[in-house]
């Protein structure tokens, strides 16, 4: 697979010439690619397969006869069709049987070949996110996607592929690269296309389809996009439409994890919600902060801090967002956007207000024992977005900078409860009246330098962690002081 894939890639030029004077040999280079992807499919190995559906797509796209190379993606991708097709009535007769070994085994057969041909599906439209050459060009994938899609909107419509985690997650990846590669086709289709992915989410809570709704806010960002223009919606239509959306997620979300799993029961739906809502952030942040949940999906954020028990890619996703929202104006939003943010400022301090001591705790907590230390970096950034927060909005005020105060001081001297009982004591022993003062001040006065002083600022904390951990001596602050 790969080394078909590498073949490709570097003859890809020099076909493209080649071709270009001697326009008989793009016959041949179209039924050597459709071979190579039927040998690919008959090795059954969803590596290989990807790994050659790359190679192939880069090469096609070289190509400079665009109704050409149309041609020949459409017969690279129509055995994948083909049996993605003949996998998915396997499915469906599978489904109809009694609940027998012999079903539950063709199910599972079958499953795993649909998946994969999506995986190549997905491939296949990755390498082609050229635009048209021309303005009346017709885009290069248009007749793979007149082929597929008649199969994507069966597979959708198909209770027992919507219920298959691999082939539901499979064919989200292929609509989101739809999305993103030819979204002037897609715009016609949009709103069944989220209507599919809302009842998927709430029939299956599979984290791709959040994956979904995060590229449609990107993509829906410029007034210029094709789906932007399709939807008919101004800044504000797309706002209330994008806030009611979040909303209805977030709601499906909450009852998810207070009556069926805990967070720490499902990291990827928690990582897929708060890498949702920082696009939301950056992307639409009227509907963010106009959403009914917003206040919820804040405290849904502090609470998994720690309920997500350490666990690195939801741990990492809930810090990203907390701290990207309590330091907002740190993010070099547009104009636009950034007034947008300033009409919900009351909101999110009240909200810093509210749930700033237990995120200051557990960032604490994590990093003198209770995270691993690859978290160290989001754990820091968040804990100095807080006081930068704070600091810079109190012009002089003693009482913010006292309750900020009181938040660290409180956070460090509780110390650690880890579930190693050395650990514990050494974090707890470590953890002197004079550490505490020291850090204290010095990430205050980091903070009164500005954002400028954040890289310092992640080291400090991150030396407080090794200091707690018994990896170096309280001598590494000294840097910090006489700096």
């Amino acid at each position: 697979g790969k080394s078909v894939r590498s073949v490709a890639i570097a003859s890809a030029s020099t076909l493209s010439s080649a071709a270009n004077s001697t326009p008989e040999l793009y016959d041949g280079i179209s039924a050597t690619l459709a071979q190579a992807m039927d040998a690919a499919l008959a090795t059954g190995n969803a590596k290989v397969m990807n790994n050659v559906a790359e190679g192939c797509a880069r090469l096609a796209v070289q190509l400079r006869d665009s109704t050409r190379v149309r041609a020949i993606l459409s017969a690279m991708a129509m055995p994948t069709l083909q049996r993605a097709r003949s996998a998915l009535d396997a499915m469906v007769s599978s489904s109809g049987m009694d609940n027998s070994g012999v079903a539950a085994s063709q199910m599972e057969a079958a499953s795993q070949v649909l998946s994969s041909c999506l995986g190549v599906l997905r491939e296949i439209i990755r390498f082609c996110d050229e635009p048209p050459k021309g303005s009346g060009d017709v885009h290069i994938l248009s007749d793979v996607l007149t082929a597929a899609w008649p199969l994507l909107n069966d597979i959708s419509s198909r209770q027992c592929c919507r219920a298959n985690d691999a082939v539901l997650s499979s064919l989200l990846e292929v609509q989101s690269q739809l999305l993103g590669v030819v979204p002037a086709l897609i715009a016609p289709y949009f709103k069944e296309l989220i209507s599919f992915v809302v009842r998927a989410y709430e029939e299956t809570f599979c984290p791709s389809a959040l994956d979904y709704i995060s590229a449609a806010v990107e993509l829906f960002d410029s007034e210029q996009s094709a789906m932007t223009v399709a939807s008919g919606l101004d800044e504000s239509g797309k706002d209330a439409t994008f806030s009611q959306l979040l909303s209805h997620l977030c709601q499906y979300t909450f009852t998810y994890i207070t009556q069926t799993k805990r967070p720490n029961e499902c990291p990827q739906i928690i990582k897929a919600m708060f890498e949702m809502a920082q696009r939301y952030l950056l992307f639409c942040p009227g509907g963010l902060c106009q959403c009914p949940e917003f206040s919820s999906l804040f405290a849904l954020a502090t609470a998994c801090l720690t309920e997500c028990k350490g666990e690195t890619e939801s741990t990492r996703a809930t810090a990203i967002f907390l701290t990207q929202l309590i330091g907002w104006k740190q993010i070099r939003l547009p104009p636009a956007k950034l007034s947008k943010m300033e009409q919900y400022a009351g909101t999110i301090d009240n909200l810093l207000a509210q749930h700033g001591e237990a995120i200051v705790k557990a960032c604490i907590g994590g990093l003198s024992g209770g995270m691993p230390q690859i978290l160290w970096p989001s754990l820091s950034e968040c804990l100095f977005a807080i006081t930068l927060h704070i600091i810079s909005t109190s012009h002089g005020a003693d009482e913010p900078n006292s309750i900020l105060y009181n938040w660290f001081y409180s956070a460090i001297s509780a110390g650690v409860s880890s579930g190693d009982s050395d650990v514990t004591q050494i974090v707890n022993n470590s953890i002197t009246p004079e550490l505490k003062s020291n850090v204290i001040s010095i990430v205050f006065g980091l903070a009164k330098e500005g954002v400028k002083s954040k890289p310092k600022a992640k080291m400090l904390l991150m030396d407080f962690g090794k200091i707690c951990k018994g990896e170096t001596s309280t001598d590494a602050l000294l840097a910090y002081s006489l700096g």
